[in-house]
């Protein structure tokens, strides 16, 4: 009887002593996808929140600006220092 089913009922929950390492070698290769797409997904969030981060208002520019009005007579003194302190926070 065996001769008809191969190595019996053990080769056949193993689906066969060939296949098995296919098995195994598939599973370690999805595994491996699945790790790449967590660091890949990571990065690009770190990647993102360094970006928001670096596109902040440039405030010596609005400081420049806010010099130039209050030399040209826009503003007040106390205006240019109210505004200059807040662009400092």
């Amino acid at each position: 009887m065996n001769r008809y089913w191969g190595g019996g009922l053990n080769d056949m929950m193993n689906f066969g002593s060939h296949a098995a390492g296919w098995f195994i070698a598939f599973e370690m290769i999805k595994l491996l996808i699945i790790v790449a797409l967590v660091i890949f997904i990571a990065k690009m969030f770190i990647k993102n929140s360094k970006n928001n981060v670096d596109s902040t208002p440039n405030t010596s520019r609005a400081i420049e600006i806010l010099k130039e009005r209050y030399a040209s007579g826009e503003i007040t003194e106390e205006e240019y220092k109210i505004k200059l302190n807040k662009l400092r926070e």
